[in-house]
């Protein structure tokens, strides 16, 4: 006997087949907002030029890179984009979520990983004062 024909109406049916089959799998058209927007777009949605997010892009890239291509995988240039717009917005991750077309889950793998790509960059940034005098120099500079 067909299990469907123990349903009386439509509801039940959709529940019978999420419960056989699971949740259908969604599968999101994501944005290419680097060659999509102008110049002057591009810097106020980001707070960085096209240029400085290359660079960026160039010194964490295989940090960001994915071994293989299954399950639409997001890109290096989208996984940077998604951060600093989480960075220059202050938003919530929901919002950059959307704003990225991507699953809050998604993004919320996303972020700390470009974040510690990020930060492995501070060496060749960021020098801090080793010596007592350098360091009162350089107090008095910031005041």
């Amino acid at each position: 006997m067909d299990p469907l024909l123990l349903f009386d109406d439509d509801d039940d049916i959709e529940v019978f087949e999420l419960v056989e089959f699971g949740i259908p799998r969604q599968i999101y058209e994501r944005a290419d907002y680097f060659h999509t927007m102008d110049d002057t777009t591009f810097r106020r949605r980001f707070r960085l030029t096209k240029e400085v997010v290359l660079d960026i892009l160039t010194r964490i890239e295989e940090r960001l890179e994915v071994p293989y291509n299954l399950n639409n995988s997001v890109s290096p240039i989208n996984q940077l984009l998604t951060t600093l717009r989480l960075f220059s917005t202050g938003g919530h991750l929901d919002a950059v979520a959307d704003f990225a077309r991507m699953h809050l889950s998604t993004v919320s793998r996303i972020v700390p990983r470009v974040s510690e790509a990020i930060a492995h960059l501070r060496p060749n940034y960021i020098q801090m004062p080793r010596n007592p005098d350098a360091i009162r120099s350089t107090q008095h500079e910031f005041f």
